[in-house]
């Protein structure tokens, strides 16, 4: 009886931890760039996307947003994909959580988008690219990681 109760529980076990990391809130379909946003996406860039204001910069930004969410043991990280249009609007269109802050994805996405980024540059010209950035928890202190 021990061995069958063992092995459910470790079957529950690995199938919340397999469904907590395979949790992805899709956002904004991002039309209000066009009926195919993702169609003219330049992936290879000479220059990424960066965050135009600097007041507030990007990690004061985040920081602002999260300290409502963060607690004395947060932990693990939550990705972000933007799409940054040519002219610097951006639509965050998925957020990854893998961890327990657990923050309002509406508000979340609304606190994205309030403002504008530098668009990413090729060939001279401003293009529409993607942008991916991970927050980090550890504790209350927030680390934010822009990966291209």
């Amino acid at each position: 009886m021990k061995i069958y109760l063992s092995f459910i529980l470790l079957f529950v076990g690995l199938s919340v931890t397999a469904q907590q990391q395979q949790e992805v809130y899709k956002l904004d379909s991002c039309v209000q760039f066009g009926a195919n946003p993702f169609d003219d996406v330049v992936v290879r860039v000479q220059q990424t996307a960066k965050w135009k204001t600097k007041k507030p910069s990007l990690e004061s930004h985040l920081e602002k947003f999260f300290d409502d969410y963060t607690q004395k043991r947060a932990g693990g990280k939550i990705t972000i994909s933007l799409l940054v249009n040519s002219d610097g609007k951006p639509c965050t269109y998925e957020v990854r959580p893998n961890s327990n802050v657990r923050p309002d994805m509406a508000k979340l996405k609304a606190w994205m988008d309030m403002y504008e980024w530098e668009p990413a540059i090729n060939n001279g010209k401003p293009v529409r690219s993607f942008k991916t950035l991970q927050i980090s928890f550890e504790g209350k202190k927030i680390t934010i990681t822009e990966l291209d």
